[in-house]
C-alpha cells in the first residue's frame, strides 16, 4: 500500500540504513533510506520519488 502523509515537521537525527530490491530484470538495488516514521502498526518509509529501488518497492 502506498501512503502520501504532509508532514509539518522536519525530523533530524535519523538514522540512515540500506533499502535492498531488484528489479523486473533480476538485477539488485540499493539505496539509502534516512527518514522513517511508525504511525500506529505501520512504518512509512522516506524515499525519493525517482530511482529504481522506489520503483521496485511501488
Amino acid at each position: 500500500m502506498h501512503s502520501v502523509v504532509d508532514l509539518k515537521v522536519l525530523y533530524f537525527g535519523t538514522p540512515v540504513v540500506l533499502v535492498g530490491s531488484r528489479s523486473p530484470d533480476g538485477t539488485a538495488n540499493l539505496a539509502p533510506m534516512s527518514s522513517a516514521w511508525w504511525l500506529g502498526d505501520r512504518c512509512l518509509l522516506g524515499l525519493a520519488n525517482s530511482g529504481q529501488t522506489t520503483a521496485n518497492l511501488l
